[in-house]
């Protein structure tokens, strides 16, 4: 037979306890952007604006997706340490806030990013980018040459008769 007990007021201070810490753990971070598409042309810049916010120092790490390719950007703790890979290194810029900026766009940059928070305790948020890059249009209208000379009307009634 069932036994039904009635929560004591302990069980319901653990219960709350842990319920309370758990919803702590999950707001403890947030991720703010202002603009989550960006259009650029290659060769310029962008700047990913994000403000993060966290109890104690996130680890960031931003990563590139596009396709079946994924690779990471970089990794950085505000203020502690920072690790961008080789293939980034000489195009990235991070910010102790969690924004990056990546310079001389490359038409394979075009894809979508994500930007990764994680906490010591181990709770983490994402947010994603979405990036278009478009071609340079290199043809310049260049102003016609005139001739200085009277233009020839070799098929004119004027010019048979000479």
């Amino acid at each position: 037979m069932w036994h039904l007990r009635l929560w004591d007021v302990q069980d319901v201070a653990v219960f709350l306890s842990i319920t309370l810490y758990m919803c702590h753990l999950a707001g403890a971070i947030s991720i703010h952007s202002p603009q989550r598409s960006l259009t650029r042309s290659v060769q310029e810049d962008v700047f990913f604006s994000v403000d993060v916010a966290s109890s104690g120092i996130p680890t960031i790490q931003w990563t590139f997706m596009s396709g079946a390719v994924s690779r990471t950007i970089g990794t950085w703790q505000p203020g502690v340490s920072t690790n961008i890979t080789e293939d980034y290194s000489s195009r990235v810029q991070p910010y102790d806030n969690g924004s990056m900026g990546l310079s001389d766009l490359r038409l394979q940059d075009a894809g979508y990013y994500v930007v990764t928070v994680t906490e010591a305790a181990g709770s983490s948020k994402d947010a994603g980018f979405v990036l278009k890059v478009n071609e340079n249009d290199v043809t310049e209208l260049q102003p016609l040459d005139r001739c200085q000379s009277e233009p020839r009307h070799e098929n004119t009634p004027e010019a048979a008769q000479s």
